[in-house]
């Protein structure tokens, strides 16, 4: 399988018909590469070798939102993985996280030398708190890299957004995407004398789609097949879906607790009394049925020591209710 299906422009026929392009091959993908007109997988292979060395390596990927972080991140990710025999990919989607408790687990699943994509999920949690959990797993790189060397990969909008430390110290490479496949490598070096950090140009990333033999959309938002397509960035789509479904889904039942505490004795009290049938048993007040009543019908959640007190509520207003 090849990453240029299509070799599309002028120069890079050009060069190949002169025979200074050579396609080779880097884990099951093709190449082209040229040492003289300085073409190939050189960053593929840098990183490489520091897991070879059982170095740490981290890299944010960096852009506008929809520029194609993501996709560039997992395409990284795919190469460095590289394919089975039979043209499976060996990277998973099951190595993209977006929490730190997803992150460890991987940690410790994982064989040494995976990577793991620690996806900004927007979707997944809000901002603040994904930033506080991205902290936390890029500091338990330091202590795991030595028994356990996992690239870690961050597609994010800024690194500027990242904590200071962590950005100057302990990210290696700074990939800057500027448009789909495209994008400008910086090896991230800390001075050991001085307050200040070094980026120094690594090289430029030029990625035809991948998988663009088999759909050359560029994305698959609003296509109509992206629930049953196969190929590995629709797949992802799902992925993400899922997590943002379940961020609404949490975010719906925060919103009803949080109404229910806004909500007075005096409203619960009314709504309360249309149910009386469901929770008044024998004359009397069970307090757990008054909360499964309340949240069927009205979606509302109380907590135990509120529904004991609109259970008092409800006595000190209605004498049917009083217990005798």
């Amino acid at each position: 399988m090849s990453l240029l299906q299509s070799i599309t422009t002028e120069w890079e026929k050009k060069k190949q018909d002169q025979g200074q392009l050579k396609l080779v091959n880097f884990h099951g993908w093709e190449f082209l590469q040229s040492g003289r007109l300085g073409v190939g997988p050189y960053f593929s292979s840098a990183l490489q070798h520091r897991i070879n060395k059982k170095l740490a390596t981290n890299i944010v990927v960096c852009g506008e939102p929809g520029i194609g972080k993501s996709y560039e991140t997992m395409d990284l990710c795919r190469v460095l993985e590289g394919l089975t025999p039979s043209g499976k990919d060996r990277f998973s989607l099951d190595q993209v996280v977006f929490t730190y408790a997803q992150f460890m687990d991987l940690v410790l699943k994982l064989p040494s030398g995976k990577p793991i994509i620690f996806d900004e999920p927007s979707y997944a949690m809000g901002k603040r708190e994904w930033y506080k959990e991205l902290n936390k797993a890029l500091t338990q790189t330091i202590e795991s890299f030595r028994f356990k060397v996992h690239p870690l990969f961050i597609p994010i909008i800024n690194k500027v957004l990242l904590d200071k430390i962590i950005r100057d110290h302990l990210i290696q490479y700074q990939v800057h995407v500027t448009d789909r496949g495209k994008a400008t490598v910086y090896r991230l070096k800390p001075s050991q004398f001085i307050e200040k950090i070094y980026h120094e140009h690594f090289c430029e990333l030029h990625y035809k789609l991948f998988d663009n033999d088999q759909c050359d959309r560029e994305s698959c938002l609003g296509c109509n097949k992206v629930y049953e397509c196969q190929l590995f960035r629709a797949r992802y789509e799902r992925k993400k879906a899922e997590i943002q479904d379940s961020r609404y889904e949490s975010a719906k039942e925060q919103a009803e607790r949080t109404e229910s505490k806004m909500r007075g004795i005096a409203e619960l009290e009314t709504l309360a009394i249309e149910l009386k049938d469901q929770w008044l048993i024998d004359e009397h007040i069970n307090v757990q049925r008054l909360r499964v009543a309340l949240r069927d019908v009205h979606g509302i959640q109380i907590s135990l020591n509120r529904a004991y007190q609109l259970k008092a509520s409800l006595e000190a207003h209605n004498l049917e209710f009083q217990e005798r």
